[in-house]
């Protein structure tokens, strides 16, 4: 198809690992990332997030940040009834509930600079077409196209192209690609290696079989042929890191915005 392409969802994730947020307009922050993206997170007695490549119980945890009235609920997948905290004021309680819920002693950060994200600063946003969604979903028995967009967790997808044309987004290893998406610049930093967590159900945690492997071998067999994906070394890669400069913070991004390819910067 003709490509066009534009925003068609922006998600974020208010907390690291938990549920998702759409989004109709998201304004880039410190960091390089959107407002109230991983602001939170949930860390352990040594440090470590909890999160989905060590922790499967976080899969079976519904969440909801309403931030207007600094409020935030939970809901174990085998139960009926919300918990609501409020982030500041109940600080305690809720760590208390979260600690319970995990088994083991956890606290409750929050960071407003982009610092939870999986690569500070170089991937404060990454980017995949519903139309690589659509075909991902049919890679694997029983995998609908939301529960795929669950799995790979982006921050803005894209509508008006063919799949895969994300990859128009990376180049070779030491340079990246300047778009802009409306009127704020980013730059496309590399593909994405994906970890343990889309070989899980993003809501009961079960591992879909061989994943990793069959993924790689669909992934190898629709390469487009313009695309460098090669040169990264295997084919186990969904979504674009993109890294926004801080010349853009304050700017906003909008359902619709249009993306245009600048051209390619060479860093070394």
């Amino acid at each position: 198809m003709p490509s066009n392409p534009v925003v068609s969802s922006i998600t974020i994730y208010p907390v690291k690992s938990l549920d998702g947020t759409v989004l109709q307009k998201a304004m880039v922050t410190k960091g390089g990332c959107l407002q109230h993206d991983r602001e939170y997170a949930i860390i352990d007695e040594n440090g470590n997030f909890v999160n989905g490549k060590s922790n499967t119980m976080v899969h079976t945890l519904r969440s909801n940040v309403d931030f207007e009235n600094e409020i935030i609920s939970f809901r174990p997948m085998q139960e009926s009834i919300w918990r609501q905290f409020h982030l500041e004021k109940e600080k305690v309680k809720l760590e208390e509930y979260l600690s319970d819920y995990f088994g083991k002693k956890v606290f409750f950060e929050q960071d407003k600079t982009g610092r939870f994200m999986d690569i500070p600063d170089i991937a404060g946003v990454t980017i995949l077409s519903s139309s690589t969604l659509k075909e991902v979903s049919t890679w694997f028995p029983n995998m609908s196209l939301e529960e795929t967009r669950r799995r790979f967790r982006a921050t803005l997808e894209i509508d008006g192209v063919d799949a895969f044309w994300e990859d128009h987004l990376f180049s070779h290893e030491g340079s990246g690609i300047e778009f802009t998406v409306g009127d704020v610049t980013i730059i496309g930093m590399s593909p994405r290696a994906r970890c343990v967590v889309p070989t899980r159900d993003s809501e009961t945690g079960e591992v879909t079989h061989a994943f990793p492997k069959s993924f790689a071998r669909h992934r190898a067999s629709t390469l487009p042929s313009w695309s460098v994906l090669e040169e990264y070394g295997h084919h186990y890669y969904l979504t674009v890191n993109c890294y926004i400069p801080a010349t853009e913070i304050g700017k906003w991004i909008h359902m619709g915005d249009e993306i245009r390819i600048v051209g390619e910067k060479v860093f070394y």
